[in-house]
């Protein structure tokens, strides 16, 4: 597996990637919601658990996942508020979001997982985690969490594949 230690230049690594031929041909092999396109398989938990746990690690990433999680849950709590509304481009953290998006594409191409979003249960998981609403990725609480809002998006292999 790819060596996640150290990420510095992460962001060059994936604009390099996404401007070669491999790179477009390998994020415009699946979608989530093209007609057209087949949506990726379903991700090992482990796999999920391994990308929230860089969130966990790099400092970076994680402040950028905690402003973007809690506009997430601000939007969430306030469906009637979206991007017409006065004072929407003020209170969205955009690059906070754009950093969270891109490190998730950064982890896929790193990892040549199938692709199209479904890292997203990773990203709340480590949001949770990083909340205290969870106490640690590792523990059964979690993985609780994870089999009952996400089990449509991960493949929890005692589970079976379905």
């Amino acid at each position: 597996m790819a060596d996640f230690e150290d990420i510095t230049g992460w962001r060059e690594e994936l604009a390099a990637y996404e401007a070669t031929e491999e790179g477009r041909a390998f994020f415009d092999r699946y979608s989530s919601w093209s007609p057209t396109r087949p949506r990726a398989p379903k991700l090992p938990y482990e796999t999920i658990l391994h990308f929230a746990e860089l969130f966990l690690r790099h400092p970076e990433v994680l402040e950028a996942l905690k402003k973007s999680g809690a506009w997430r849950d601000y939007l969430t709590a306030n469906p009637d508020f979206g991007r017409d509304d006065e004072g929407f481009d003020e209170l969205c953290p955009w690059a906070d979001n754009e950093t969270v998006y891109d490190f998730e594409r950064w982890y896929a191409m790193k990892t040549q997982i199938p692709y199209d979003g479904n890292l997203d249960p990773g990203r709340r998981l480590a949001y949770r985690v990083a909340t205290g609403e969870l106490p640690s990725l590792a523990a059964p609480e979690t993985r609780a969490y994870a089999e009952r809002e996400h089990s449509t998006d991960i493949a929890f292999a005692d589970k079976g594949a379905k």
